[in-house]
């Protein structure tokens, strides 16, 4: 089999229309026209021709990981799943995570702490609603324990019902169950909570 012709395409000027022996073929990134030094007139095989396809499709993959990265950190797990649902081959998938993970791309310990960080600064919520969290997220639990040490949750807990609670009276029954219900809905641990209430 002969490439006879090797056109940028119209839609997508990063991409090249490939034909073999008169017909069109396969679409390619410039960079893999490049990387396998495919040119016009060579004779090429159809072996070459699905190892040329086979890294196109996993240069997609990791196209479409850099852009879900874009918008916030992701978890191995919640990627994988997110690439996944499009409908990757889940054999490439898996060596795209893996090439991701191995360039720390991906890092799951950079991932919890930055979500301990923001639960903790931006909308305090407490322990037990992080643990649940990044356990969904594929987190480790070691890796979640790590996390947690870098915050206080019972001084968490105190400033959150100084700021948002000070109207209601520990003292009083019915705002002490006001309170402690705020608290467990925000997740956090229920014997810190009972404890803080009981020492008021």
């Amino acid at each position: 089999m002969k490439i006879s012709k090797i056109t940028p395409q119209k839609r997508n000027k990063n991409r090249c229309s490939v034909y073999i022996d008169g017909q069109y073929r396969f679409g390619v990134t410039k960079d893999l026209v490049l990387k396998y030094d495919l040119k016009e007139d060579d004779e090429i095989t159809e072996d070459e021709i699905q190892n040329v396809l086979l890294h196109d499709e996993k240069e997609k993959i990791r196209g479409r990981a850099y852009r879900l990265l874009s918008y916030r950190e992701r978890s191995a797990r919640e990627m994988r799943e997110r690439l996944l649902r499009v409908g990757y081959d889940s054999a490439l998938v898996e060596e795209v995570i893996h090439d991701l993970i191995a360039d720390d791309t991906l890092n799951d310990e950079r991932f919890a702490s930055l979500f301990v960080k923001d639960y903790t600064h931006l909308t305090p919520k407490g322990n037990r609603f992080i643990v649940h969290e990044l356990t969904k997220k594929g987190i480790a639990r070691e890796t979640i324990e790590k996390a947690l040490k870098a915050r206080d949750e019972r001084d968490l807990m105190q400033q959150f019902i100084q700021k948002k609670l000070r109207g209601l009276d520990p003292k009083d029954f019915k705002d002490r169950q006001k309170i402690a219900r705020r608290l467990l809905q925000r997740g956090f641990t229920p014997h810190i909570v009972y404890d803080a209430l009981n020492q008021r």
